[in-house]
């Protein structure tokens, strides 16, 4: 079973890159478990998509309240 960092930098890497089955089924059956790393890799698909936003979109821009959660997210981490 993995543990939330390995799960954290195998959600990462899922985006860049596609796991083999066996990692894959690992961090889906840790998904399932664990609420905070399933939240986690829905933040990680929302900037994602933001950021291909972003490039499609020039007058995109984050509001002053988003920016301030991912400011105090990344602080508490």
């Amino acid at each position: 079973m993995l543990n939330c960092k390995q799960a954290s930098l195998l959600a990462s890497r899922a985006m860049d890159e596609k796991l083999p089955y066996w990692k894959n089924s690992m961090l889906k059956m840790h998904l399932l478990l664990c609420r905070s790393c399933a939240n986690f890799t829905r933040q990680l698909d929302s900037l994602r998509e933001a950021s291909r936003y972003s490039r499609i979109n020039r007058n995109f821009h984050l509001t002053d309240e988003a920016k301030q959660r991912i400011e105090n997210t990344l602080k508490n981490q």
